[in-house]
């Protein structure tokens, strides 16, 4: 009789599943998870995450679970959706073939990061026939899959910082001097020209996070070279991660936050080098800086608002502060509004401009939300996740997935866009931003109205041409009536809140041409509140042709 072997099953965790890479309608619920199941730490940057689970997440050994393994049995893993693996059975086409098209996916298999829990159990339980084959198939992975060079095969700079993290993990628990050479090759290959960081790129969380496992195994090893190296790298970055007014240049409210975070737990890294560290205040009083940003980016619900990849997670809210009015950062492009910090049905509006498109950001320019009376009006797509082959996250990357006007067939280029008037007043604040985002002059005028919980938008484009407007209503809003006017080609559409019971109304000199909800022929209409979850909402578009449309929402 053989031996049975004890099957490990390991989740990789994004936002609260992960959908298969060829399935286009993951479930909005993930199944409840078997006893045996272990969720590996959540990723910081390809999944984002909720501000209370970061530093678990960061802390590499800390709360890694214990998963019973035997010597004598095989080690098997399975890392959904990709089918169970024997751990002493991974060879060159194991890592060559990778079985999952996913890049979520992939970074987790390439980090290794699943190795900390069964190697914690063999170290616990004292089995050391199974320590040893988990740390020789680590040991392995570099000569069967050894770095060439290139970004490919999990020798991108992500999949790297995040393998460096694993085995000093691996090491602080073992001592096992085989790792030693691995480290040496990730940490060699983040001080080389793949480093996701000055001088070849901007200032990028990866590359903090980089330098914080560079130290970490500097300090496992007794490298002061390489704690040295990498504590002048996040000095002289700590000035470039954020606008002088304090807002991260990821283009995204979430993201913003855990970069806000990073730099938190780096100024602390910093300090425990050296108390006396200058560059410790001068990071920490940018950071207080970007904690006031974080929250303007709340919501009067409590959490982010949607721009760029955001999640519905918990913000920083600030019901006790004054001086409501106006947050503008122009070197970030971001600009909100509001009239209260603590009155949740108080009016809260952003509008996105500024520099082109990178990092965390959508196709937004001029991309406004909005949200008065209690509720959520118009919203961004949020972030479903990073496999290319899903249809949704085709739809949350276009820029009709923002509250934006395109010409029809038109594509959007990397291209800034320019806020040309501001006038704030008392409860009306009026915006015109101008861009050429789709290759031809466009302005957009915004009019928020606070006193009436009014919002008006008016595009033109330059020429006669026709183009669209994409209004996307948060997911809370259902439809009542939709006719044309009766003195007038104006159309109105009425929709009512669930929650609140508030009444929106629409109305647009425009002509709507559809109004999708949950569509999955086309893709449209559907808010992202968290990594692989589809919730749908009401998407609308106006078209027009030649001169200015102009759209408003009221609600009563």
């Amino acid at each position: 009789m053989g031996t049975a072997p004890l099957a490990v099953v390991l989740a990789v965790v994004a936002g609260v599943g992960v959908a298969p890479a060829t399935g286009p309608t993951p479930s909005p619920e993930p199944p409840p998870a078997p006893p045996n199941v272990v969720e590996t730490p959540r990723d910081l940057d390809a999944t984002p995450v909720p501000r209370d689970r970061l530093t678990a997440s960061a802390a590499a050994c800390a709360g890694l679970p214990v998963v019973p393994v035997r010597d004598g049995k095989p080690v098997i893993v399975q890392l959904k959706p990709a089918k169970a693996f024997d751990v002493a059975k991974l060879n060159a086409t194991s890592w060559s073939r990778p079985p999952v098209s996913d890049p979520t996916w992939q970074l987790m298999y390439y980090s290794l990061r699943w190795m900390g829990p069964l190697v914690r159990s063999a170290v616990a339980n004292k089995q050391p026939a199974t320590l040893n084959m988990l740390i020789t198939q680590v040991a392995r992975f570099y000569a069967l899959n050894p770095d060439r060079g290139l970004s490919r095969l999990g020798w991108d700079e992500g999949s790297s910082l995040r393998r460096l993290e694993a085995l000093n993990c691996l090491y602080r628990m073992t001592k096992d001097k085989r790792l030693i050479p691995g480290m040496t090759t990730e940490v060699n290959l983040q001080f080389g020209p793949r480093y996701y960081g000055p001088p070849k790129y901007m200032a990028h969380n990866h590359g903090l996070m980089a330098n914080e496992r560079i130290i970490v195994a500097g300090q496992l090893l007794r490298k002061p070279a390489w704690i040295a190296k990498a504590s002048a790298r996040m000095r002289t970055e700590s000035a470039m991660a954020f606008t002088p007014t304090g807002t991260s240049y990821e283009q995204s409210a979430m993201y913003h936050d855990v970069v806000l975070q990073m730099w938190s737990a780096a100024a602390a890294t910093l300090a425990g080098i050296n108390p006396k560290d200058p560059a410790v205040p001068r990071i920490r009083a940018v950071l207080r800086r970007a904690t006031n940003v974080s929250r303007w980016l709340t919501e009067p619900d409590g959490r982010f608002v949607q721009y760029g990849d955001t999640s519905l997670v918990r913000g920083r809210p600030a019901p006790t502060r004054a001086g409501a009015g106006v947050l503008r950062d122009d070197r970030a492009g971001i600009l909100v509004g509001r009239w209260s910090w603590k009155d949740p049905k108080t009016t809260y509006y952003s509008v996105r401009y500024g520099p082109a498109r990178l990092a965390h950001g959508h196709h937004d320019k001029s991309a406004i939300t909005w949200t008065t009376a209690g509720s959520r009006v118009l919203v961004g797509s949020g972030y479903f996740g990073s496999d290319g082959g899903s249809p949704y996250v085709a739809y949350h990357r276009r820029a009709g997935a923002a509250n934006v006007a395109v010409p029809v067939g038109a594509t959007a280029r990397a291209t800034p866009a320019t806020l040309t008037r501001a006038i704030v007043r008392g409860t009306r604040h009026r915006w015109s931003v101008a861009d050429t985002v789709f290759g031809r002059n466009h302005g957009r005028a915004i009019d928020v109205d606070h006193s009436s919980r009014t919002l008006t938008v008016s595009d033109a484009f330059a020429g006669r041409v026709t183009a669209d407007q994409f209004w996307h209503l948060d997911p809370s809003w259902t439809l009542i009536s939709a006719r044309p006017t009766a003195r007038s080609r104006t159309q109105v559409m009425r929709f009512r809140n669930t929650v609140t019971g508030r009444t929106l109304t629409v109305r647009t000199t425009g002509v709507v041409v559809s109004a999708l909800r949950g569509s999955n022929r086309p893709v449209a209409g559907w808010n992202f509140p968290h990594t692989y979850q589809k919730v749908a909402n009401w998407e609308l578009r106006v078209r027009w042709t030649g001169g200015t449309v102009r759209t408003t929402f009221r609600v009563s």
